[in-house]
């Protein structure tokens, strides 16, 4: 006879070992296992609780973005894995912003002006201008122009991210196709405000965890084990 799920997390825990129950996942692909002593540990035991874990979890295929990850360590006076449960969902938001674009009139013979924009929490953004022509050329006056205005956009950019007080900030992907006249005429100057800018975010949140080892699931487990040990 197999001996109850119980006594053998006991055991464990008398030779003191860690016992615990981790999961990470998210994005369509997620797992949960067994650790003792940090090492993955595989058997008749750990299969039960893993599988009962899923169950409380409820993360289902863990399909959707977001990525959820935690640890529950056995604690034999509650009978109970305890943990917390780190979860992390992507979502946008929308900045308002006064970032202007000023362009000579002599060097504004192209239909549309184009900006781009590519940037990582953890990164300078990286910043792309151009005129765009549809009958004629640019000069390389005009790519230095740019150059030049991508440094200024740059540093423009960073500092409407840094001032965000909003959720953890993850990064942006945004662009504008600008008209010429969608831009204002100012002395020698054409300007254009820049006045809303999307970014991704990433919503965090944490949860107790509790996975208690009552006398009901204490005993359909020991049942399982000694029915396929039987068979």
């Amino acid at each position: 006879m197999k001996k109850s799920i119980l006594n053998w997390l006991n055991e464990q825990h008398e030779e003191e070992k860690e016992i615990s129950i981790v999961w990470d996942g998210g994005g369509d692909s997620g797992w949960v296992y067994f650790e003792i002593d940090g090492d993955t540990v595989e058997n008749e035991y750990t299969d039960a609780l893993v599988n009962k874990m899923y169950n409380t979890l409820d993360y289902g295929s863990w399909a959707g973005e977001f990525n959820a990850q935690g640890r529950a360590i056995y604690n034999p006076e509650t009978k109970s894995f305890e943990g917390t449960d780190y979860y992390s969902e992507d979502s946008h938001d929308t900045i308002d912003c006064d970032i202007k674009i000023v362009i000579p009139k002599k060097l504004f013979w192209s239909d549309t002006f184009h900006v781009e924009i590519e940037s990582n929490y953890d990164e300078s953004p990286n910043i792309s201008t151009r005129f765009v022509v549809k009958n004629g050329f640019v000069t390389k006056e005009h790519e230095d122009f740019c150059h030049n205005l991508e440094e200024v956009l740059r540093d423009d950019f960073e500092a409407v991210f840094d001032s965000y007080t909003g959720e953890e900030f993850r990064g942006c992907n945004d662009s504008w196709i600008i008209n010429k006249n969608d831009f204002t005429e100012e002395e020698e100057n054409l300007v254009y405000t820049i006045e809303r800018v999307e970014i991704q975010t990433i919503e965090s949140s944490e949860k107790d965890v509790v996975l208690e080892l009552d006398e009901e699931f204490v005993e359909d487990i020991d049942n399982q084990l000694n029915n396929n040990h039987a068979d």
